[in-house]
C-alpha cells in the first residue's frame, strides 16, 4: 500500500512539474505596394479557394522528404490556409486597380468575371534541413463569358530556420511573390 502511496505521488508531483505545450496559431498576409495599374477588366467576384487534405487542415505542414510530410500538431493557422488566400487575393486585387472593381466575400451580385481556384501546396520544405523554405502553389481559373485561362502559379521563400514564426513569415513572402505573378499573369493575359 505504501508503494502504491509512493507511486500516486511521484506521478503527481511529475505531471504538475511537466509544462504543457502552448500553441500557436498564425494569420498570413501580403500587401500590395506600389501605384494601381489603369483599370483593364470589369467587375470580379473571387470565389473560395479548394483545397484538399492536408493543405485544408489548419497544423503546419513539414516536408521532409519527397514522401514524407509531416503535420505540426502544436503549431498551425488561425484560419484554414485557404480561406486565408483566398481574403488575401481579393484584397490584392481590389488594390491592384486590373478590375474596376472586387465584388466583397458574400456578394450576391453576379460578376461578369469569376475567379477561382485551388490551393495545390502550402509546406515548410527541410528536405535540406540547412536551407528550409516556404512553399505555396496554387492554380487560379479567370473566367469571362465563354474564355477563360488557367495560371498555376508557385512560390517559395528561404526562411532562417524551421521554427513556425519564420515558417509564418515566409509563407506571407511567398504568397507577395505568388500574387506579383497573378498580377503579372492577369495584366498579360489576352482575356478582354
Amino acid at each position: 500500500m505504501k508503494k502504491l502511496i509512493a507511486l500516486l505521488v511521484l506521478a503527481v508531483c511529475t505531471a504538475c512539474t511537466t509544462s504543457p505545450v502552448t500553441r500557436q496559431d498564425f494569420l498570413i498576409s501580403a500587401e500590395r505596394d506600389g501605384a494601381s495599374r489603369a483599370a483593364r477588366f470589369g467587375v470580379l467576384q473571387v470565389n473560395e479557394l479548394r483545397s484538399n487534405p492536408p493543405y485544408r487542415d489548419l497544423a503546419l505542414i513539414y516536408k521532409e522528404s519527397p514522401q514524407r510530410f509531416v503535420a505540426d500538431p502544436y503549431n498551425g493557422f488561425l484560419a484554414p490556409p485557404g480561406n486565408q488566400i483566398t481574403r488575401q487575393t481579393r484584397s490584392w486585387l481590389a488594390r491592384s486597380g486590373l478590375f474596376s472593381r472586387v465584388n466583397p466575400m458574400g456578394s450576391s451580385l453576379i460578376a461578369p468575371w469569376q475567379l477561382e481556384g485551388e490551393l495545390l501546396a502550402m509546406h515548410i520544405d527541410v528536405s535540406s534541413p540547412a536551407q528550409p523554405k516556404a512553399v505555396i502553389q496554387v492554380q487560379y481559373l479567370l473566367s469571362h463569358q465563354q474564355q477563360s485561362a488557367q495560371f498555376t502559379l508557385s512560390a517559395e521563400h528561404p526562411i532562417a530556420d524551421a521554427s513556425p514564426n519564420s515558417a509564418a513569415a515566409g509563407f506571407s513572402a511567398a504568397l507577395e511573390s505568388l500574387f506579383k505573378q497573378l498580377e503579372q499573369e492577369l495584366a498579360s493575359s489576352n482575356l478582354d
